[in-house]
């Protein structure tokens, strides 16, 4: 396997870029180091800084690339409507101008990273991937419409999966972006010693997935006959944000921590969580780190 991993040098994707090569596979890395880290760039994996949303990179991807997996993307629902334009060309532009790539290069196995964002606010209850599609941020929307091409093109031929991320965390997630990341933002503040500023009501809830759980979706996926699909990733637990920001303080071996509520973001879900059986059975996959541990570790 030749490996090529858009966004390698950020927090996912340099997860996955170690595993592959512990595995014993090449990798070729790209990424504008927007968003990622150079210290995320692993010394063996050969490295290209390239801005995807420039969709300029005809012919920048190795010729002997077998599989990709595209990671590469602006993640932020939030940001997303400072931005919608910016959102569009890196999520799905460029998205659809890699899969014409793939289609031409004969590539084995096209891997999407989408998003929980594509279901939109839902009722309370684990989500499966039949449910409804109706994203309430563009982001979300892009995400989406990026499925959709890959669908399109496993018509043609490509042989893709997209896997739906919920909320992934663990060690080396980014504490310096406040806008991605709700475990990550909450550390962060602890760390800086500033109060933990919570944006919109206490109650709501997510999905938390641990880092080398969804890492090891992304192998499984890999070995899957199946010619495309959309697969939930997620624990299937729901944790409400009181109770996150309680094990967070708790972790930290606190006794208190002052929180300020303040308004929400715009086309935030209100709560999701994920129901896993559909990666049980396609791809063999489930989350094994509970939330405890997986903080522990973070």
């Amino acid at each position: 396997m030749h490996a090529l991993v858009t966004g390698g040098a950020g927090f996912i994707g340099s997860h996955l870029v170690n595993k592959l090569l512990n595995l014993g596979s090449k990798v070729t890395i790209i990424d504008n180091l927007s968003t990622g880290l150079q210290q995320n760039i692993h010394s063996d994996a050969n490295f290209i800084n390239l801005n995807l949303a420039d969709l300029n990179f005809d012919n920048k991807i190795p010729d002997d690339t077998t599989h990709i997996f595209h990671l590469a993307a602006q993640s932020s629902a939030e940001i997303s409507f400072e931005d919608p334009v910016y959102d569009l060309r890196i999520n799905t532009l460029s998205t659809l101008k890699l899969l014409q790539l793939s289609l031409k290069m004969k590539i084995k196995k096209f891997l999407y990273t989408s998003s929980m964002n594509v279901y939109g606010d839902i009722i309370d209850k684990p989500i499966s991937e039949n449910h409804i599609l109706k994203p309430s941020s563009f982001y979300g929307v892009c995400k989406l419409a990026s499925e959709n091409y890959v669908r399109v093109f496993s018509g043609l031929g490509l042989n893709g999966v997209c896997l739906r991320l919920f909320n992934v965390y663990g060690p080396g997630q980014n504490l310096n972006n406040l806008k991605q990341g709700m475990i990550s933002i909450y550390l962060s503040y602890i760390l800086n010693e500033k109060p933990i500023i919570v944006k919109g009501d206490l109650n709501r809830f997510r999905d938390f997935v641990f880092i080398d759980d969804v890492i090891d979706a992304f192998i499984q996926s890999v070995n899957t006959d199946i010619l495309y699909d959309s697969i939930n990733i997620c624990s299937g637990t729901k944790t409400t944000v009181n109770d996150l920001i309680k094990m967070i303080i708790k972790a930290f071996d606190l006794n208190d921590y002052p929180i300020e509520v303040k308004e929400g973001t715009p086309g935030d879900i209100y709560g999701i969580y994920g129901n896993p059986f559909k990666s049980k059975r396609i791809i063999n996959w489930i989350s094994k780190t509970s939330l405890k541990e997986g903080l522990n570790k973070t």
